[in-house]
């Protein structure tokens, strides 16, 4: 399987990444406009709130799903942050199999890689066939990530999060994601972004 070109992906996506970056910077401190991403919200009310973001996305994705899957983002973003007054978005492609080699580190320091993705919820993750299953699994990651001081990039997660609505883009996902976890010598993801209470 061929991954497409950084620089075709890039300028495809760029609108839409930069109306995501922005989003999650408003909506990191705006109460009323989180609390529509909350669980039990309305989800048209979720949808309406993303409409701005969901412009800039590329016109070959489905709109009804691609909007399920942002607003899914925006929540798992939410659950990250918590209530510390830290944003644990970090824009700088630090992907979610980044994200749990650090977290299987620092709980499972002294054991093998195997007993440390046991401990992680990352298996879940990337086992999962479908991007309802995918979330699901994330929401119980997320606070772990949080109580870990560990940071992610959201954008790249909801991109990943995108790709998994086809078989070719799952598996393209997942092989960045395992790559990432398997990189023992790869930067941190926490890098200090998120305080730890």
């Amino acid at each position: 399987m061929t991954a497409p070109s950084i620089a075709r992906v890039s300028a495809y996506w760029a609108p839409w990444e930069h109306a995501l970056h922005a989003f999650l910077l408003r909506v990191h401190g705006d109460r009323t406009l989180a609390g529509r991403f909350s669980p039990g919200a309305d989800a048209r009310l979720s949808a309406s709130a993303v409409e701005p973001i969901t412009a800039h996305l590329p016109h070959t994705l489905e709109p009804r799903r691609a909007t399920r899957t942002v607003c899914r983002v925006v929540t798992l973003y939410l659950l990250h942050q918590g209530t510390t007054g830290t944003s644990p978005h970090r824009p700088d492609g630090t992907s979610i199999g980044a994200a749990c080699r650090d977290l299987s580190l620092l709980i499972a320091p002294e054991r093998t890689l195997v007993q440390r993705r046991q401990r992680t919820r990352f298996d879940a993750a990337v086992e999962a066939g479908t991007v309802d299953e995918l979330a699901a699994h994330l929401r119980t990651l997320m606070p772990l990530l949080r109580r870990r001081g560990i940071a992610l990039d959201h954008v790249r997660l909801a991109k990943d999060m995108l790709w998994w609505e086809t078989p070719v883009g799952r598996r393209y996902a997942r092989n960045r994601w395992e790559e990432d976890f398997h990189d023992l010598h790869g930067t941190p993801a926490g890098g200090g972004d998120i305080r730890r209470p």
